[in-house]
């Protein structure tokens, strides 16, 4: 294992990839980080309340901005992420904590001052993950030839999570706010949310996690193969069941569904930029929805080219120690899928936690709209962080069974 900041730094970027999202279930995709990187996290304080009284936009936008924050700011190196729909969680080397840092507390800055909300930022050392007893690996999925999606197993982000936000522990791992420590005015470039929800062709869209609740790793990757197994027999293909096709993508014009990209566009700029980004991003809807509409191609933007990357570029389907899923489903197909968990449950296999709306949110990172543009998904009206809320109800009840 290497030891030293400067040679490991390009560890995720030199990963081998796999293609099918089956390979989750696979351990030689997995690779140990090295132990000089260090484990990010920040979360939404208060999300689920956030969620349950509407703004579930926000806190999804909030989420994505942490991301684009960090990736900002390290542009030379790769980082693996995941969005968590209240939030992310990063692993990066040791040699980008400052600057890590500072894009994180200009993130909690933008929460508190645009969307009156709390950002909580946690670092914990991957040393500190493999002292309690949990692992941090990571394998690298190619979704299209440019974007590619880190999966998380070995239970060391959820262990840094809990040290995070453990009151014994928290002041240790928790990175208070700087409050002389100006971000970078371009901050969070790239970030995009555009787009009307985007409406199940089935009926409903199903937002899901699973974790696996077996005695060893052997056991949970047959778990996690056998559940993605009855979902590809349940609903067919990838494509059948994403819930993101070109035909559903519309532009939206709607000033309340463009005030979020606002917020965090506009946040610390001059009083000039304040004003005249909302007009140029109406002009830039316009523009898009007779760009995407009739398929047409305008100076490097392709219409028909962007919307089937992105539908490629998107974290649909996803794994870091709990598989997640947004899924196209018919009410046949969900009720089905629920009585496979249940007797999964039962049996004492997994947990898992659902929630249905009728459509999904997307946020979006866009570098370039020709090939670097990633696309964060999640349920319409709480998605993930209310199946969160389910599937911890679920292990409190086995703990007290």
């Amino acid at each position: 294992m290497q030891n030293n900041s400067d040679s490991s730094k390009n560890f995720y970027a030199e990963l081998p990839i796999f293609m099918d999202f089956m390979g989750v279930t696979d351990a030689k995709n997995f690779h140990t980080v090295p132990d000089d990187w260090m484990v990010v996290v920040s979360d939404i304080k208060g999300s689920t309340k956030a969620i349950e009284s509407g703004r579930y936009k926000d806190v999804n936008i909030l989420g994505a901005s942490s991301i684009i924050s960090v990736l900002n700011c390290t542009q030379n190196i790769e980082i693996p992420f995941v969005f968590g729909g209240d939030g992310a969680s990063f692993v990066i080397p040791k040699s980008l904590r400052k600057p890590v840092e500072k894009a994180l507390n200009g993130t909690r800055r933008l929460a508190q001052a645009s969307f009156e909300m709390d950002l909580r930022i946690g670092i914990v050392p991957v040393k500190i993950v493999v002292k309690g007893g949990a692992q941090v690996r990571i394998a690298k999925m190619q979704v299209s030839p440019w974007g590619t999606l880190a999966m998380f197993s070995g239970g060391g982000l959820a262990y840094a999570e809990k040290l995070i936000k453990d009151p014994e522990t928290s002041a240790t791992y928790e990175i208070q706010n700087v409050s002389d420590d100006k971000e970078d005015k371009n901050l969070f470039d790239g970030l995009e949310c555009r787009w009307e929800p985007i409406h199940s062709k089935k009926g409903e869209t199903v937002c899901l996690m699973v974790l696996a609740r077996g005695d060893d790793d052997l056991s949970n990757a047959g778990t996690y193969s056998r559940f993605i197994d009855e979902i590809r027999k349940i609903y067919g293909t990838q494509k059948d069941y994403s819930p993101i096709s070109p035909s559903q993508l519309k532009v939206t014009l709607n000033a309340k569904l463009l005030s979020s990209e606002t917020k965090v566009r506009t946040f610390n700029k001059n009083l000039f930029t304040r004003l005249v980004y909302p007009l140029l991003l109406r002009g830039a809807c316009v523009l898009g929805k007779i760009i995407f509409k009739f398929g047409l191609r305008i100076g490097d933007l392709d219409g028909e080219a962007y919307l089937n990357t992105l539908t490629k570029n998107s974290d649909f389907q996803k794994f870091d120690d709990t598989l997640r899923m947004t899924i196209d489903s018919t009410t046949e197909q969900r009720e089905k899928l629920v009585e496979y968990l249940e007797a999964q449950m039962h049996a004492g296999s997994l947990v898992y936690g659902i929630q249905i709306s009728d459509s999904a949110l997307m946020t979006c990172m866009v570098f370039d709209r020709k090939d670097r543009h990633l696309h964060f998904v999640d349920g319409a009206s709480g998605g993930y962080a209310l199946a969160a809320k389910q599937m911890k109800s679920q292990m409190t009840k086995g703990k007290n069974n």
